[in-house]
């Protein structure tokens, strides 16, 4: 009897994969109905997402590097949605959570340089 085995990795993959394909119908979308203000939004998503896509298709979540390049995302993207998309605190405060996770990253590449 052969067992059916549920691969947190190809699970993973496969959501991150959807992810991405929603974004671009998302962004497809906001371009269309927002014009500038539109693609501006949509090509923070689209960073964040896909650094997200390749951090976990490449196995480098793990990394300070992509930690950074995914912490910075998050903060262009937030800014982005609250300042051209009328976004409300919640953005705001994501932008926050962002930046504060970039100054740990930076603390903690301070500590190991000494």
């Amino acid at each position: 009897m052969s067992k059916l085995r549920f691969d947190a990795t190809t699970g993973t993959k496969a959501f991150t994969a959807l992810l991405l394909l929603v974004a671009l119908v998302s962004v497809v979308r906001l371009v269309f109905e927002q014009g500038v203000g539109g693609l501006l939004e949509g090509l923070a998503i689209l960073y964040l997402v896909g650094v997200l896509f390749i951090g976990v298709f490449r196995d480098i979540t793990q990394t300070a590097r992509w930690r950074v390049a995914f912490f910075s995302g998050i903060v262009v993207w937030s800014l982005t949605n609250y300042f051209l998309a009328g976004g409300d605190q919640f953005s705001l405060m994501l932008g926050v959570a962002g930046s504060v996770m970039l100054v740990l990253q930076g603390y903690q590449y301070m500590q190991a340089g000494e």
